[in-house]
């Protein structure tokens, strides 16, 4: 196992990829140049900063909206790379109901150990792990999905919806006044 992943291996903690120390570092490039400061000057700078970043943010999710995006540009950017293996697969159905599989990779990607993953699609599990971990269809659901005809956005968690990311930065921050005031 790469040394990059040894943290991540045993940690049942992770949600959509991310661990306590990823989410640490995103604070402190939010908070990067507001060291040594006052409390006060601290908080304002603090509350600045996040003012500014869900502004843009907002805008940018309103506008995927406007366009009638269903998903983020990233998920739909990795999507499109996982499925570029989706040719170079078979894949075999063990149900009726089509939601187990096994998905034999026919050549090497890097990166992968394996040649054979199990899929259960009801699950959401893959024995890739990255469709548990990131809750996004990886390489081997989306040779599953277009084997059984079905649609990969089903499985794709509805965090990553463009309505889901325009909901968190829904909230505006408001100009803080003056003190007299």
């Amino acid at each position: 196992m790469p040394r990059s992943q040894w943290a991540q291996h045993a940690d049942e903690g992770r949600r959509f990829g991310h661990m306590t120390t990823n989410i640490s570092e995103c604070i402190n490039a939010i908070m990067k140049g507001s060291r040594n400061l006052p409390i006060t000057a601290l908080i304002k700078s603090s509350y600045f900063r996040l003012g500014e970043l869900f502004a843009r943010k907002g805008s940018e999710a309103l506008a995927q909206l406007q366009v009638s995006a269903e998903f983020s540009q990233t998920l739909m950017k990795a999507i499109e790379s996982n499925s570029k293996h989706v040719n170079t697969m078979n894949v075999y159905q063990f149900d009726r109901s089509r939601s187990n599989f096994t998905v034999e990779e026919l050549t090497a990607v890097s990166g992968s150990r394996q040649q054979n993953y199990q899929v259960l699609l009801d699950e959401g599990k893959c024995d890739c792990g990255y469709f548990q971990a990131l809750h996004i269809s990886c390489r081997h659901v989306l040779a599953a999905c277009s084997h059984a005809r079905l649609d990969w956005k089903r499985f794709v968690h509805p965090v990553y919806r463009m309505e889901s990311i325009f909901n968190v930065y829904r909230s505006e921050f408001r100009p803080i006044g003056h003190e007299d005031d």
